[in-house]
């Protein structure tokens, strides 16, 4: 797929995330890379993989700074790697000292990741910008001036939360003006948007300086049974109004590193309109990897500086595995099990897997 470097020793310094396990996949296969953790959770997918190079636990008394640099001098580490959004925004501001035992992944400061993971923020970018984004209130100054002119149903959001925890749905402004005296300063935590009837579809890239070098676009065929979720199963499909959205905002961004894009397709016009930014790895980085894309690879070339020309990726349906048994089980099967799923990924190193199953039971 990639031509592989030299070999390549990569700390993941936030190894309890439970993307940390989707990138291990990913990195796994490629040859001459070490991948060694760092948890501030005893307990992890990624201590029971046999992919694993060497697994770190975080005491108490010591900072996450000074772990990261322990491992690093103890296990020569060519690359931190932070994989989820707390541990990309921490060394986002610590980058001085960590180029001082080691190189970091190409990131933004810290203050423009909070500017797209604060949805408050980003939605208003995405206004001053004109990048094709739904209505959206963020301040009771807004609220007084535009609420009459809102179409119902909204969505009330939670301003810093992610994978659609706490969203929901309001039908008309009675339920809204209800839910708005429950939560005192609504707006320090909230935000209201209108609902966009029609499809979601997400596009993920990895970029430098504004520029993408990889990215995949995917639809989710299926809802996952918590509403806001991430779908269980996916297709990923080329769809080029929502690449050149894509293209228009990490520009303007002048972005580095990984997002993941979710947005919407407008059903009565089928424009494309943005509605939040993820800057991190994302759950169904393996699915990416399915398609032709390894995002954890990419990024650790473009961050040691290699260069690369831009991977194409395929069109086809993807479903985790184990949420792929769970529906065989169930009498619902979706995808082919062998063709559209990382089934031999389980079956190579099935101990994650077990003690998965057995965390959510």
């Amino acid at each position: 797929m990639y031509k592989s470097m030299s070999k390549i020793s990569i700390l993941i310094p936030d190894g309890e995330s439970p993307f940390a396990f989707h990138v291990l996949n990913c990195l796994s296969k490629i040859k001459n890379i070490e991948v060694h953790f760092l948890s501030r959770e005893k307990v992890t997918l990624t201590k029971y993989s046999k992919k694993t190079a060497s697994f770190h636990f975080l005491p108490s008394h010591q900072t996450l700074l000074q772990g990261v640099k322990q491992v690093c001098e103890k296990r020569k580490i060519d690359l931190c790697l932070p994989v989820d959004t707390e541990g990309i925004y921490y060394f986002s501001k610590y980058q001085e000292q960590v180029n001082e035992f080691t190189k970091l992944l190409l990131i933004q400061p810290a203050k423009e990741l909070m500017r797209v993971s604060d949805k408050k923020q980003f939605s208003d970018y995405l206004q001053e910008k004109q990048l094709s984004h739904p209505p959206t209130i963020t301040t009771p100054m807004q609220f007084e001036k535009e609420i009459q002119n809102f179409s119902f149903p909204v969505l009330v959001k939670p301003r810093l939360a992610g994978n659609g925890e706490g969203i929901i749905k309001l039908l008309d402004i009675e339920e809204l003006a209800t839910y708005m005296k429950q939560n005192t300063n609504f707006f320090e935590e909230f935000l209201i948007q209108e609902y966009i009837e029609g499809e979601d579809i997400d596009c993920s890239v990895l970029c430098k300086d504004g520029k993408i070098l990889a990215n995949t676009i995917q639809k989710g065929l299926s809802r996952n049974a918590k509403a806001y979720k991430p779908a269980e199963i996916i297709e990923f499909v080329h769809h080029s109004e929502v690449f050149e959205t894509a293209t228009k905002l990490m520009s303007s961004l002048q972005w580095n590193g990984i997002a993941h894009i979710d947005m919407r397709i407008r059903k009565f016009d089928g424009a494309v309109q943005i509605i939040e930014m993820n800057p991190r790895f994302w759950g169904s980085i393996e699915g990416s990897l399915y398609v032709g894309v390894n995002f954890p690879y990419l990024t650790c070339l473009a961050s040691l500086g290699e260069e690369f020309s831009k991977p194409e990726f395929r069109e086809s349906k993807y479903m985790s595995a184990l949420a792929a048994i769970k529906g065989i089980l169930r009498g619902k099967p979706a995808v082919n099990f062998f063709q559209e799923t990382n089934w031999l990924s389980y079956l190579k190193d099935p101990m994650p897997v077990l003690v998965k199953m057995f965390q959510q039971d």
